[in-house]
């Protein structure tokens, strides 16, 4: 016998006005958001003496040439591959750690996995202001400060606790025949992980892509583990050209480097957000 739950008036008005309250500010943020970003594209092709008289008015003359001196004057030609090596390189190492974290937390059985698990989702409270000094003497320790395989693994770090976590929601989802069916033929752990792990195909694109996207914006580790010019990272060269705009009052080549600083993450989310958003849907729902 089927229960029918009929709502009152104002019950159906508080959840209609909580609808449109939900999506009214969703829209004000997108807005809010796209009018910065067009703003900032803007601003990067004026004048300095212009880029302030008339802050929504279009560029009088063109001055593409402003993202050449950026480039220039970040030196992105370096701090860009610095970024990207460190980026790929700490988000293939997160990934390769925390898939099979992820799979023998969920899935082998074992005593102490819970509590492993909530130990995970604690480490994504942690802030990186509470680890940065027992990070920076352990890796001078062993010689990994000023180094980019040293920032490579404190990026690695910081990120396995969230991919684990966002990990053990795809393994956990999995059924469990096709993983019964793999022991019984006789195939090992090892073996079965390889075979589970082609169908959280969508949980590790997700999760890839977060961790990137984070750790491409990342500035504190990169500013305190590394000191030379030649290791500096595309966020903090930034920093060097807010610190050079003091001086020289070049707003226009502060405003192309942040453009160009946000073009590949623009690009990269457009491109792939379909696929972080039915990866996440996928580990929510089932």
């Amino acid at each position: 016998m089927q229960t029918i739950v009929r709502l009152s008036l104002s019950q159906r008005i508080g959840r209609l006005f909580g609808r449109l309250t939900g999506r009214l500010f969703v829209w004000v943020w997108v807005f809010f958001s796209l009018a910065m970003l067009a703003w900032l594209i803007l601003a990067a092709f004026k004048r300095n003496n212009t880029v302030f008289r008339n802050l929504w008015a279009l560029p009088d003359s063109n001055e593409a040439h402003n993202f050449q001196d950026a480039w220039d004057l970040l030196n992105l030609t370096r701090t860009t591959l610095n970024s990207i090596l460190t980026v790929g390189g700490g988000t293939a190492l997160t990934m390769a750690v925390a898939a099979p974290a992820a799979y023998a937390l969920t899935r082998m059985g074992f005593r102490g996995a819970s509590p492993l698990t909530s130990l995970f989702a604690l480490g994504i409270g942690v802030p990186v202001h509470a680890i940065i000094i027992p990070l920076f003497v352990g890796l001078s320790e062993v010689n990994l400060t000023n180094n980019l395989w040293g920032l490579t693994l404190a990026y690695m770090g910081v990120s396995i606790p969230f991919a684990v976590f966002l990990m053990t929601g795809f393994f956990r989802s999995l059924p469990s025949e096709l993983e019964e069916a793999a022991v019984m033929e006789g195939a090992g752990p090892l073996r079965v992980f390889s075979v589970m792990l082609p169908l959280v195909r969508p949980g590790m694109v997700a999760s890839s892509l977060i961790v990137a996207v984070g750790l491409w914006n990342e500035f504190l580790l990169a500013l305190v583990l590394t000191y030379d010019e030649s290791k500096r990272t595309i966020g903090v060269g930034l920093l060097n050209t807010f610190g050079a705009m003091r001086y020289t009052s070049n707003w226009v080549g502060l405003f192309a480097s942040v453009v160009i600083m946000l073009t590949p993450l623009i690009i990269l989310y457009t491109w792939m957000s379909r696929r972080i958003i039915e990866g996440l849907t996928v580990g929510a729902t089932k």
